[in-house]
């Protein structure tokens, strides 16, 4: 038989675990509301950034267009190479960004933009898909460009981006080593000869040839590749 005594035990044994799980719940509501609270900033954040991105990726586009326009004399030439410009970084392991500063600089060294093109396939591929070693390669073949010849500076800088015109040259004609230094020292290694041994070194049979589309297939180039 329940007594008076009994019920109110029971009663205060209920109460004070009802009021334990309701703690308990408030708690748990809290930690989840601070939860969502913290995701809800580290979204935001990262939505922000993301615009940040975009709008820097739009200034930097606009910049290149107006570069190209002034470089290439026409708007048409411009939108046309930026676009070739835009393919061929969805192909390769380097960014558009990459090639369009690889393309200024050879521009503005006086290359023809009808060879801007064509060029940047040949170094890429010597380059093995780095873009430093494509951006050292831009830099010497636009200041041998503009000179018309092979200088000491220019072959060091190609040396050092992994390739020596000078051996490619050597296999070519038969001429030593010693010969086609001294050649260049008396300026007689022209442009023309520097850019069919770039032509040669990275066509059918050549060390270089594919090198792009080898890295292409690599992580870092399928980054690249997704990233554009």
């Amino acid at each position: 038989m329940t007594t008076i005594a009994n019920l109110s035990i029971n009663l205060s044994a209920s109460t004070a675990a009802f009021e334990k799980g309701m703690a308990a719940a408030g708690t748990a509501v809290s930690s989840l509301s601070a939860t969502a609270s913290r995701a809800g900033l580290a979204l935001g954040a990262l939505a922000i950034g993301g615009v940040g991105w975009g709008v820097k990726l739009a200034a930097e586009a606009e910049t290149s267009a107006v570069s190209f326009e002034v470089l290439l004399g026409s708007a048409a030439k411009a939108k046309a190479m930026l676009g070739e410009i835009k393919k061929f970084a969805a192909a390769t392991p380097f960014g558009q960004a990459d090639l369009r500063g690889a393309a200024q600089t050879l521009l503005n060294f006086g290359v023809a933009g009808e060879s801007i093109m064509p060029t940047l396939r040949m170094l890429g591929d010597v380059s093995a898909g780095d873009k430093e070693k494509l951006k050292g390669l831009s830099l010497a073949f636009g200041q041998m460009s503009s000179t018309g010849r092979l200088m000491g500076q220019d072959l060091n800088q190609m040396i050092n981006a992994g390739f020596n015109p000078l051996l490619q040259l050597s296999k070519m004609t038969g001429k030593s080593m010693g010969e086609l230094k001294d050649m260049m020292e008396k300026g007689q290694v022209g442009v023309d000869a520097v850019t069919a041994a770039f032509t040669s070194a990275t066509s059918e049979g050549g060390m270089f040839f594919g090198m792009m589309e080898k890295q292409s297939g690599t992580l870092s180039g399928m980054w690249s590749t997704l990233q554009d």
